[in-house]
């Protein structure tokens, strides 16, 4: 038997032979009060684990250390004790239970620094069970789908066990361990664990396509593990240029790479970089031996440093819940642990630091029963803070997305309240109140019931000027009030007279609120925003204000001085006729100063006809939708316009 073995697998079995050993013999090898690191996620050799589990008896006292684990083996006996203590540095389905019954210990940890908890002896390894390929000519076997921590670990383990399979794919970049630092070894070819992720629903779906509009071109990417991140992937099919740096890959990852949306072209990273993969056999397949990617320990990918070097570095993440004033909580519910600090902590800050970098936390508004909001005024009792509200940046849900970095607490309570769900924004608001994070008289768009209004983004769009580059139109929102107070302390004393027919010179939160707060259909804001998240500014905004008596709306419109002239103020009077007319609305009325002949213009050369009553200084028009006057007439008023 020996002697075909040697025949079908070559000289480096005939070399190494002395150290391959029979299941049976495991026990000989880790002795009681051994610790046992088992080797990660899909590439936990379940060969010698089952054996573990099978003959527990015979490995008393004994220590396992789990990262991720994903396998099925019962570690733990429902009615007696587990003769293993177990130390998660994650916590996996399977072991999670145990660590809430307090059969098993968590040590919540970031994944940059595992590594150190390893090299500097501080948590010692006796025995590491881990599974790599067959070797190659030089006698160099591959870690394969997880180097991760078992770089680390193989480096310092005392004892090195491996299950040589050959179903493990060779994967490049610092993921090779030589045959003879391999202490013993069980050659055993079966299929790897293979991961499937939750279907994507359309609640995640819809986060992604928030999360996707966030992203830029030439981007780097990570994405932790989760449905939401990886829904995230399907809708970056449009971008050009990304690349990936991020310490899991998925098969969405893969169909990217596939069509040349991720090429690596502009980070400094030619390949895509990585510590493991969970996935499909495709998957595996697909990594094996492919020297566009790169597979590397957290202690390199994990490292800030190295993460902040990338190209607009994205990281995407996901929470269990965020508080108002931007505390992420990742790993707990309540007293419960759920999971762990992994990368999270890492990535968001090498993000934050990366030029052009976007750290995203992501999560539902709600629990999947949806009677508790996921967004909440504090944290619960015993959750865990893995970012601190001064670190975080993007926080998006279904409904939207808040950016609270640099913000007051004001600011941050109010776009936090605008992503959660709606029946929880009163009660949210409330809470908030009490603790005098906003104003007490501060509101949020109802209908006449009080029932809290849904965003409306169904009106965004974006409007290319002459010359003054693309500017993104939308809705207004409450936590536009200060954008909308300096659009209007911007205006010269003369354009202030053309906007509110009087010299003003004050906005105070009063007279403000009420026109970012809206309840978007008796009145409508579109407003139009240069810049980013980070970085925006208010350049215009047109409004309607329906008098249901007529069913006729009083229409105003203002544009800075450096954006006049490039067509904004036509563009938010068509947008608004759209969504007039939508609404039921039957027509538009106003008051324009005589002097005003730029708005002048724009009223008369409408394909409407046009009502006009002179007062003097002022001119009043009305319109109605349905009168829509012949080209004749309008070949005529345009040359009147003139």
């Amino acid at each position: 038997m020996m002697t075909d073995k040697s025949e079908n697998l070559g000289d480096w079995y005939e070399q190494n032979k002395k150290r391959e050993i029979q299941l049976d013999q495991l026990h000989k090898i880790i002795q009681p009060g051994s610790r046992i690191f088992i080797g990660s996620g899909c590439s936990e050799p379940q060969i010698l684990t089952t054996q573990l589990v099978k003959k527990k008896w015979r490995y008393a006292d004994c220590e396992i250390i789990h990262f991720l684990t994903l396998s099925d083996n019962k570690f733990f006996d429902d009615r007696d004790p587990s003769l293993f203590r177990h130390h998660a540095l994650f916590i996996g389905p399977s072991i999670r239970d145990a660590v809430n019954q307090g059969k098993a210990d968590y040590i919540p940890i970031s994944l940059s620094d595992i590594p150190r908890l390893f090299k500097l002896g501080r948590m010692h390894v006796d025995v590491a069970l881990i599974q790599v390929s067959p070797p190659d000519r030089f006698g160099f076997c591959s870690l394969g789908v997880n180097v991760d921590i078992n770089r680390t670990v193989t480096d310092v383990a005392h004892t090195v066990i491996a299950q040589i399979n050959p179903q493990m794919p060779r994967t490049m970049g610092d993921s090779f361990i030589f045959i003879r630092d391999i202490d013993y070894f069980i050659y055993h070819e079966a299929p790897l664990i293979e991961f499937k992720y939750p279907p994507m629903d359309a609640r995640s779906d819809r986060i992604g396509q928030h999360i996707a509009q966030i992203i830029e071109n030439g981007s780097t990417i990570q994405f932790g593990i989760g449905s939401i991140p990886n829904a995230v992937l399907s809708h970056l099919k449009s971008k050009k240029n990304l690349a990936i740096y991020s310490e899991v890959l998925s098969d969405s990852a893969m169909d990217l790479i596939q069509s040349d949306v991720v090429n690596c072209s502009k980070n400094q990273y030619p390949h895509v970089m990585t510590s493991f993969v969970m996935g499909s056999r495709k998957l595996y397949d697909f990594v094996d031996q492919n020297p566009f990617i790169e597979f590397h320990s957290t202690e390199y990918i994990n490292n800030l440093f190295n993460i902040s070097r990338n190209t607009k570095q994205v990281s995407i993440n996901a929470a269990l819940s965020v508080s108002l004033t931007g505390q992420v909580n990742s790993d707990s519910i309540g007293y419960e642990f759920y999971s762990g600090i992994g990368g999270q902590a890492d990535f968001t800050k090498g993000a934050s630091l990366s030029l052009g970098g976007k750290p995203i936390i992501c999560l539902p508004s709600t629990s999947r029963d949806g009677k508790t909001s996921r967004i909440v005024a504090t944290l619960d009792p015993g959750a865990g803070v893995v970012i601190t509200r001064g670190d975080v940046h993007y926080v998006v849900t279904e409904y939207g997305v808040a950016y609270l970095h640099g913000k007051s607490i004001r600011d941050r309570v109010l776009q936090m309240i605008g992503i959660a769900h709606p029946k929880f924004r009163q009660e949210l608001l409330q809470k908030a109140k009490e603790v005098h994070y906003v104003y007490e008289d501060q509101l949020l768009p109802t209908t006449q019931d009080g029932v809290v209004i849904i965003y409306p983004d169904q009106y965004e769009s974006t409007y290319q000027t002459k010359s003054k580059g693309d500017v993104f139109f939308r809705p207004i929102k409450p936590t536009d009030e200060r954008m909308m107070q300096d659009l209007y302390y911007k205006l010269s004393d003369s354009d202030r007279v053309l906007r509110f027919f009087a010299p003003r010179t004050a906005f105070p939160h009063k007279e403000t609120q009420p026109k970012v707060v809206v309840d978007y259909e008796t009145t409508f804001v579109l407003v139009g925003i240069i810049g980013d998240e980070e970085n925006k500014e208010m350049i215009g905004a047109g409004s309607y204000f329906l008098d249901r008596s007529t069913n006729l709306a009083e229409i105003a419109f203002t544009v800075t001085k450096e954006y006049r002239g490039q067509g904004l103020t036509r563009f938010m009077v068509n947008k608004l006729i759209i969504v007039a007319q939508e609404k039921g609305v039957k027509g538009f009325v106003g008051e324009i100063l005589s002097n005003n002949q730029p708005m002048l213009h724009i009223i008369k050369t409408l394909p409407y006809k046009v009502e006009f009553h002179n007062y003097g200084d002022s001119l009043e028009f009305s319109f109605k939708f349905q009168n829509i006057r012949n080209m004749s007439d309008e070949k005529k008023d345009k040359t009147d316009s003139q």
